[in-house]
């Protein structure tokens, strides 16, 4: 649900503000954040205020974002309710381990 804040240093502005989530997979578990940003927000400004690089220690320049599952550039404006996902890179390509069982079960 979004909603209208006033922020002090701006007299009489009210900036629509929205809910997102930011995620990061980890093998056992999920780190989710909820964070409320303004509509102006990125996906860049989102996760950096997330502080959730922080939190993993981890670098976005090693990593892949999305929104729900889709690739994202990290200047897409976020709507309420996205899930900003931060995508770790797979250790094993899983075609090639479907190919390497099949080989093992024709041996």
């Amino acid at each position: 649900m979004a909603w209208l804040m006033r922020f002090q240093n701006e007299q009489g502005r009210f900036i629509k503000m929205i809910r997102i989530q930011i995620v990061y997979a980890l093998p056992n578990n999920a780190i989710v954040i909820d964070c409320d940003v303004d509509e102006q927000t990125n996906v860049l400004q989102a996760i950096t205020k997330s502080n959730i690089l922080t939190i993993c220690k981890i670098k976005l320049d090693d990593h892949l974002i999305g929104i729900y599952g889709k690739r994202c550039e990290p200047t897409q404006l976020v709507k309420n309710g996205d899930r900003i996902e931060i995508y770790r890179s797979l250790i094993n390509d899983p075609k090639e381990i479907r190919r390497r069982k099949a080989a093992q079960k024709n041996n």
